[in-house]
């Protein structure tokens, strides 16, 4: 199969995920970020070369689907896939030992850089600051939201693992 329709299709999944299914089952679609460690996952496998249009795709996608200021999305994605690329090309990163101890590292620093772009769009929209003391403020949330996003991390890196072996 083509890679583009599957990856293409693999980002309409994780958005139909984040929107529609994600929130009905944990309550809030801030508690994990599917369409985030999708791309993440990507970065991971493929590297920034190959990962940056797509970044930029999912971003736009999720931004016209989730109703958000267009381009919000895809700084923070634009933002995630760069910084593990720059940690991925100068260490070994892979699926035991100290490569879990990275993936991990790279879930805590993008969902920290994630909650803290969203927060500060939304102040520089005219919120109030308060917000970003309620993400910021609770280390159960921010704990909580490192939780999901390993989960889903892992979900997708294996799936894109598969799908790679399998089809192309």
């Amino acid at each position: 199969m083509n890679k583009k329709i599957i990856y293409g299709g693999l980002i309409l999944l994780a958005i139909f995920f984040q929107l529609s299914f994600l929130p009905i089952f944990v309550g809030s679609k801030l508690l994990g970020d599917a369409v985030l460690m999708l791309v993440l996952a990507l970065a991971v496998i493929d590297g920034f070369g190959l990962t940056l249009g797509w970044a930029v795709v999912a971003g736009a996608l999720y931004d016209f689907a989730s109703y958000a200021t267009f381009g919000q999305h895809v700084i923070i994605f634009l933002l995630a896939v760069y910084v593990v690329s720059f940690f991925s090309r100068r260490l070994s990163v892979e699926v035991r030992g100290t490569g879990l101890l990275m993936f991990f590292l790279f879930i805590i620093i993008v969902t920290i850089i994630s909650d803290a772009m969203l927060v500060a769009f939304f102040v520089f929209g005219g919120k109030s600051v308060r917000l970003f003391f309620q993400v910021f403020g609770n280390f159960g949330l921010v704990t909580f939201q490192v939780m999901c996003n390993s989960l889903l991390f892992f979900l997708w890196f294996n799936i894109i693992k598969k799908i790679k072996k399998k089809f192309l």
